[in-house]
């Protein structure tokens, strides 16, 4: 009787220290390659849908820590469900909200098997039956990868989905974006006046200007012990960022 009673309840605990080793083995090795095979599954719908490649524009990310991380990866679930709304009529969802305590990579990992699982729903719509490879083992990976490699996949889901953006919304993103550093600033300097309208920019002009922003915000972030993201752009193409590349900075 007493082993009857033993035996379920040590299967339990077996299963409970099973997960918990799981846990325990998501690093950025792991999520790095998560986001490689998410990318194959965005690679095998892409080859069904036959849109080109998308232009490449390189990024070399620095400093990213899993906060940055896991915003991003907020921003990719978006993406990929209104993906999944225009090709396979799902309803609109919201990403997993940033937990109240530490940012840790398992959180990240959650947010990307979403993504995942918006994407299934639309190679399900387009008959696409036949599993993304799986990546091998990853050594050495930083956040900073993972970042680039989640940046990467959202602009693929823009260029095969033909997602734009308005620019008043990228505006509401960088008055967000103000709000949030103007809060660390001293009163006096809190918003400094605005530069009058200029004419004659694109959407190269708006993205260089905003990294150097990123760039100038480190000085308050440091003073006050917060991680800031460095992002240099170390390839351009020949038409340069369009107005969503511009938008995802502005999102970062």
């Amino acid at each position: 009787m007493t082993k009857r009673l033993f035996s379920p309840f040590l299967y339990f605990a077996i299963a409970i220290a099973a997960a918990n080793a799981r846990a325990a083995e998501v690093d950025a090795n792991e999520l790095f390659r998560s986001v490689t095979e998410l990318r194959s599954e965005i690679e095998q719908i892409r080859q069904v849908t036959g849109e080109p490649l998308p232009p490449t524009r390189e990024y070399r990310i620095h400093d990213a820590v899993p906060r940055h991380v896991f915003y991003q990866a907020q921003t990719l679930f978006r993406k990929s469900n209104q993906f999944a709304q225009q090709m396979a009529g799902v309803s609109r969802q919201s990403p997993k909200q940033a937990p109240e305590g530490e940012i840790r990579d398992e959180d990240v990992l959650a947010l990307l098997n979403d993504v995942r699982g918006q994407l299934t729903l639309v190679k399900e719509a387009l008959g696409i039956e036949a599993a993304a490879p799986e990546a091998p083992a990853q050594r050495r990976k930083q956040p900073s990868d993972v970042l680039h490699g989640i940046i990467e996949a959202g602009r693929e889901i823009n260029f095969i989905s033909g997602r734009s953006v308005a620019w008043t919304t990228i505006y509401d993103r960088i008055l967000l974006a103000v709000t949030y550093v103007g809060g660390a600033l001293p009163e006096e300097a809190r918003f400094p006046p605005l530069p009058p309208h200029q004419t004659g920019r694109f959407p190269a002009d708006v993205f260089n200007r905003l990294v150097e922003c990123m760039e100038i915000s480190r000085a308050p972030a440091s003073q006050h012990d917060v991680a800031m993201l460095r992002l240099e752009s170390i390839r351009t193409t020949e038409t340069g960022p369009t107005a969503i590349e511009v938008g995802d900075v502005a999102t970062i």
